[in-house]
């Protein structure tokens, strides 16, 4: 039920979920991440073809179009408002711009969660029709650590592009510096011997980087990608959140 001031948490993250899905340009992204989630599944697929493909291996071909994708997904969240200038709408509905914010922020986790979950589950058929076309034996035991390694590189993925699609408000300009950040980033950390030997305390990929296995992070690797989550995630998205709640809606 909305209350006076404005409309409910509830409506808001339901509107955002569907702009997501029902837009045209959420819809297409959606189905380029769930293709070229595929296309990367076929790969160890075809590998395997004679002896069967395990399912941490398709596992971690799956993640690894999603991890480029979902974060594009994240941008388009937080600033499609103002590339479409649409803002106004929005804000005169919901005048508490943080809270639509906080809506499009949990409509982009919510989604990027259920993409991984439809992987998972993709994964897990492959891994069954390609030890049957082998005659091999289905082995599922995937292992809680390499799923809660999925669930946290999907879930800063997605925090990452909210956070540089709200600190620009803008998608194209959101898509450039995600993009232009990861590749320009070696070639920074190699400037000196200092940064290369601490690129792990402040370069995002290569801190999460062992997220990609099933073993156990130590403390210290952990402890890496909370400092590189805080350094590129936490202070984009504060200062994007600033941004919004400041910015003048024309």
């Amino acid at each position: 039920m909305d209350d006076a001031r404005g409309v409910s948490f509830r409506r808001l993250l339901g509107t955002e979920l569907r702009k997501l899905v029902d837009t045209r340009s959420g819809r297409w992204m959606l189905i380029a991440i769930l293709a070229l989630t595929g296309v990367a599944m076929a790969v160890p697929l075809w590998i395997g073809r004679d002896t069967g493909s395990g399912i941490l291996g398709l596992l971690v071909a799956a993640s690894i179009p999603q991890a480029v994708l979902i974060p594009v997904l994240g941008i388009m969240t937080a600033a499609n408002e103002w590339s479409q200038r649409t803002a106004l709408i929005t804000f005169t509905q919901e005048p508490r711009r943080l809270r639509v914010m906080a809506a499009k922020t949990a409509a982009a986790v919510l989604l990027g969660m259920a993409v991984l979950a439809l992987s998972i589950l993709a994964a897990i058929l492959a891994h069954v029709a390609s030890m049957a076309s082998v005659d091999g034996q289905v082995d599922l035991s995937i292992g809680w650590t390499l799923l809660g390694h999925l669930v946290v590189i999907q879930l800063l993925g997605v925090l990452t592009g909210v956070a540089f699609g709200a600190l620009l408000l803008s998608v194209p300009l959101g898509i450039v510096a995600y993009v232009l950040v990861p590749a320009l980033s070696p070639l920074v950390f190699m400037a000196t011997s200092w940064l290369r030997e601490n690129a792990a305390w402040l370069d995002m990929t290569s801190a999460q980087a062992p997220l990609l296995g099933d073993e156990v992070l130590t403390g210290e690797q952990w402890a890496q990608v909370g400092t590189t989550s805080a350094l590129w995630i936490l202070l984009p998205l504060v200062l994007g959140f600033r941004r919004v709640a400041r910015k003048q809606v024309a």
